[in-house]
């Protein structure tokens, strides 16, 4: 391993931290909800409204800043974005009305976009071309295991003190360890000055890939961007709702937010074997199996009066999670040359499904009792969400085909081989 490969992988150790600590206050959300409903007397449905309001500002938001990603770099924003996650935990906790989480959790999604996903995945691929899968499932497993730590943490926090106690323990590790560790080891690419700045200088025509118009006319764009809108609408759907859903059918509430904290165990370690498989057999079909072996473990939830079928879905559920692999699609299908912004629209598909999902899910449970009717359709979702991401091509056929398409209208008494001749 040469120096540069050590100075990657350390800052992939800064960016597994930095998704531990921001990421896992968000995947520990449904440990706040019954206290937080309780408290106000809000219905289920309005309170997963309310959560679904910070998802749609970082999908409002994520084209932004995927562009600036391309333009500016990461570690300035990273560390704008961790410092506004960490006061925004601090305002939750001190909220009194719907309008004020409203607002604060507008503001937190945006904190979130600027600060995890797109920069983390921006940095990893300009670090690594060889185990970039790998590395990626390194830093990415930081969401689930941060799942796992905070989610057990904050549990005993709500239980004992109370959800506004909880909420300002989210942010106080943000504020003493995610910020000091982004300004002292993150940069956007091995060759970028501390301050990022060579990062504008670089000429995107020397990276491989397609520009954002010409990728935002292709077929792959379009089917990865169906494929993430419906997962994420059934992943973030079932993790919101599956701790009320399993106090609601029996399980204590310390067994269900344990049993929540051990599905993200199983993706941490889903995040480690994926990703490494990935680098051998390829992100778009690793990503096509994940969908469908999510769907068979939302399918096992049918079943969760009965603990094994409860079981398999923490396993199987948690063992297969998507994030990290969308770069390797990206850069398969599209290409790296602009893949902050791509990575920025493409989230702006993604969190209005993480918008969507609890809402739909809160709403079929208040209208029906029960969880079953949303089970189903977001079983439907990753099947359909399968099928877009098979019919996603290489980036070769993609540059071929809009070669043609701009050959064609110059020529257009010519067959299409003759058209696309040299």
């Amino acid at each position: 391993m040469d120096k540069q490969d050590e100075r990657g992988w350390v800052v992939v150790g800064a960016l597994f931290a930095t998704l531990f600590l921001i990421w896992g206050p968000i995947n520990a959300g449904g440990v706040f909800f019954i206290p937080v409903i309780k408290h106000f007397g809000w219905s289920r449905g309005f309170f997963s409204l309310l959560a679904g309001i910070a998802p749609l500002a970082a999908g409002l938001s994520s084209p932004a800043v995927g562009w600036l990603m391309d333009r500016i770099g990461a570690r300035q924003m990273m560390i704008a974005g961790a410092s506004t996650v960490a006061l925004g935990y601090m305002a939750l906790s001190r909220a009194n009305s719907a309008a004020e989480f409203l607002i604060v959790l507008f503001i937190l999604g945006v904190g979130v976009t600027a600060s995890t996903i797109i920069p983390t995945a921006l940095v990893i691929t300009n670090w690594f071309q060889e185990n970039r899968g790998l590395a990626l499932g390194v830093a990415f497993a930081g969401i689930p295991l941060g799942g796992t730590g905070v989610t057990i943490f904050a549990n005993y926090v709500v239980l004992h003190y109370g959800f506004r106690a909880g909420y300002f323990a989210m942010g106080v590790p943000i504020a003493l360890i995610v910020i000091p560790l982004l300004a002292a080891f993150v940069k956007t690419r091995p060759d970028a000055h501390a301050d990022d700045s060579e990062m504008a200088t670089v000429s995107a025509m020397t990276v491989p890939g397609l520009e954002l118009s010409e990728a935002l006319r292709s077929r792959s764009f379009w089917l990865i961007a169906i494929a993430e809108v419906l997962f994420a609408t059934a992943s973030l759907g079932v993790q919101v709702h599956l701790v009320p859903y399993l106090t609601g059918v029996g399980y204590a509430p310390t067994v269900a937010a344990g049993l929540f904290a051990a599905m993200f165990i199983f993706s941490a370690i889903g995040s480690f074997v994926i990703g490494s498989m990935a680098d051998s057999r390829g992100g778009r079909v690793m990503l096509t199996a994940v969908f469908v072996a999510a769907a068979a473990g939302i399918a096992a939830l049918l079943g969760a009066p009965h603990f094994a079928a409860v079981a398999a879905c923490i396993v199987v559920f948690g063992f297969v999670r998507e994030t990290h692999l969308l770069p390797l699609v990206i850069n398969e299908s599209l290409g790296v040359r602009r893949l902050g912004s791509i990575l920025g629209l493409l989230a702006l598909f993604t969190t209005f499904g993480f918008a969507a999902g609890p809402a739909i899910a809160g709403r079929i449970f208040d209208v029906t009792g029960s969880y079953t009717g949303a089970w189903i359709m977001f079983i439907a979702m990753g099947l359909v969400s399968a099928l877009a991401m098979r019919a996603t091509l290489p980036l070769a056929d993609e540059e071929a085909r809009i070669a043609v398409g701009k050959v064609l209208p110059l020529n257009p008494g010519q067959e299409q081989g003759s058209a696309a001749a040299p």
